[in-house]
């Protein structure tokens, strides 16, 4: 589902639970993509109660947060971690993915540049649960994933692989091909 916001497109990929709307901001968690197609400076929407994690997939951004910090992001460079509350605005023609986690509900986002085993659904340093989701999106090229059940599964640019409730003794074996890979994980409490 697409929509337009003040500075372009906003794809969502996914939201939890799957009854709740962006619109209302009743959602636990929510996976995005925008797009920016302006270098002018941008408002970002007001999430007030939300947590927002963002990656720049292509072009530069120069993200200010009115009153607490600014920061310039490359692709799968830096990750910022912010209150959706704040006045925060952005400049420059890019691509990002957004995690958004509302209160209560913890999360964290990474970048994968190597093949390797993963595990999967692992602890929450913050309350000490377990990840009960786990997402892959693929920003370009191409990954394959061998889990320890002997599913594999391959996904390319633009796709999101999401793993729901795994077995915490669960693993998946990842191998990229030329691919930029975002793991996203969530703990719903």
């Amino acid at each position: 589902m697409s929509s337009v916001w003040s500075g372009g497109i906003s794809k969502q990929y996914y939201i939890f639970p799957a009854t709740a709307s962006y619109a209302a901001r009743d959602f636990s968690f929510r996976i995005s993509m925008a797009t920016s197609s302006s270098d002018l400076k941008v408002p970002y929407t007001n999430l007030a109660n939300i947590t927002r994690h963002l990656i720049m997939l292509e072009g530069t951004a120069h993200v200010l947060h009115q009153g607490h910090y600014d920061i310039v992001m490359h692709p799968y460079t830096e990750i910022d971690v912010f209150n959706g509350g704040w006045a925060s605005s952005a400049s420059g023609k890019v691509t990002d993915l957004n995690l958004m986690v509302a209160k209560g509900v913890h999360g964290q986002m990474s970048i994968l540049d190597n093949n390797g085993i993963a595990a999967v659904g692992g602890s929450c340093e913050t309350c000490h649960k377990r990840y009960n989701h786990m997402a892959f999106f693929c920003g370009c090229g191409s990954a394959s994933f061998v889990f320890s059940t002997g599913e594999v599964l391959d996904i390319s640019r633009g796709d999101l692989l999401l793993v729901e409730n795994a077995r915490s003794d669960s693993q998946v074996d990842i191998t990229l091909l030329d691919a930029k890979l975002i793991r996203i994980d969530v703990c719903c409490s």
